[in-house]
């Protein structure tokens, strides 16, 4: 037996779904993997400033920085502070990761190494071919304290799934890893397979499998 069902309210619904899955955490792993391994590092120019015993590394003309399964290649990658703690990458960014299947793009990339903040001020995609998976969004951040990731400006996901394909958009989306929470504001927008979803504001539990919807709510549910 089949079900059609359309949704047209304002207000609060709850939605169960199975089989949600989010990938976007691999990519954070591969960055704060990149500095717990050793670094080789090259560029066409390179220029070191030592200033109080502290030195900042300039490489531009094909910089590169790499570790056994992780390249970054960029116009300009700079590295600065005691233990060389900020790293700033610019100008066609790409990340390959070959261990998990992860390619990024972007034109901004930065690294603090100590409290392992990841920040990308400009438009951002990643495709997780292991997954079947893609990213994108026009700023990204990662917080490593409050375990949480969160994409704006047009921020988008998409996965294949075996119930077909999953699809978020929203102006801004924000994943927290400990509590396995998905959260979409502002236009936020869910298509899996035959069913779609629109809210001011949906929240998914990616442990118990629950969609809540509020605001504005529409869609249309087939099953």
């Amino acid at each position: 037996m089949f079900m059609n069902l359309k949704l047209s309210m304002k207000g609060n619904i709850q939605v169960k779904k199975n089989k949600f899955f989010i990938f976007v955490l691999f990519f954070v792993i591969s960055v704060v993997n990149l500095y717990a391994e050793n670094i080789s590092f090259s560029g066409g120019y390179t220029r070191v400033t030592m200033q109080n015993d502290i030195s900042m590394v300039e490489l531009s003309g094909g910089a590169k920085v790499s570790t056994p399964t992780i390249t970054i290649d960029a116009d300009t990658i700079t590295l600065s502070g005691e233990g060389y703690t900020n790293v700033r990458c610019s100008g066609n960014v790409i990340l390959n990761d070959t261990s998990r299947g992860l390619s990024v793009k972007t034109v901004n990339l930065y690294y603090n190494r100590t409290d392992e903040t990841v920040i990308s001020d400009g438009w951002i995609e990643i495709e997780d071919t292991q997954n079947e998976a893609k990213l994108s969004g026009g700023w990204f951040e990662f917080n490593k304290e409050s375990s949480s990731m969160t994409l704006q400006m047009h921020a988008s996901i998409e996965k294949n799934t075996d119930s077909g394909l999953l699809s978020c958009k929203a102006d801004s989306v924000n994943y927290n890893s400990d509590k396995q929470t998905l959260e979409l504001k502002g236009n936020a927008a869910v298509t899996w397979g035959d069913s779609t979803y629109n809210a001011s504001f949906i929240k998914v539990n990616i442990e118990t499998k629950e969609i809540s919807l509020q605001g504005s709510i529409s869609g249309e549910i087939n099953g």
